[in-house]
């Protein structure tokens, strides 16, 4: 449930700000009004390429002898993870995403099933469509792979570059009509 964790890290925040601090927390629980898709793979290092991060805070792998094999322990061989005291499945967790292509395109393919089941919440043009609190309906952003049309085909990228959410200009960012 999205809300524990908001409400956990909501309270930790000294710099608070809860709109933003909800959105985050539906987008990353899948149930939120934008799908931001990003991807921070541990096997990338791209977010500690020394290995020193993992090494101080996940002190079950520091001991292995290679940066690769600290964010990719799964690929060390059996001599490799005893000389390090590491035993996958008891002192450091199997891995549970082994295919993250496979995931990601499970992952898309559900959201677009559910956007699929909800035309009504999308526009000509693929994009949101939510109900304010005035009853009126706005144009939010929507990642393009996730733009179907009304037949709920994805819709093919590339398209004019001046063509926008809110139509040919874009002009008039307020493009709402009643629900």
């Amino acid at each position: 449930n999205w809300v524990k964790g908001c409400q956990w890290f909501h309270y930790t925040l000294v710099d608070a700000d809860s709109a933003i601090n909800a959105m985050m927390w539906q987008n990353a629980g899948r149930s939120g009004i934008d799908q931001w898709n990003f991807v921070l793979s541990p096997e990338t290092a791209s977010q500690d390429p020394s290995g020193d991060y993992t090494r101080k805070w996940v002190p079950e792998l520091s001991t292995l002898p290679t940066t690769g094999l600290v964010h990719r322990p799964w690929q060390a061989t059996e001599e490799v993870l005893q000389q390090a005291g590491v035993v996958l499945g008891k002192t450091y967790p199997h891995r549970i995403v082994t295919n993250l292509k496979k995931e990601r395109a499970e992952s898309m393919e559900n959201v677009l099933k559910m956007r699929r089941a909800s035309q009504d919440k999308n526009n000509s043009r693929g994009y949101d469509l939510i109900t304010l609190p005035n009853g009126e309906q706005t144009v939010v952003f929507t990642k393009k792979e996730y733009r179907i049309d009304q037949e709920g085909n994805v819709m093919k990228q590339g398209s004019s570059a001046s063509t926008t959410a809110y139509g040919k200009s874009g002009r008039g960012a307020v493009n709402r009509r009643k629900g």
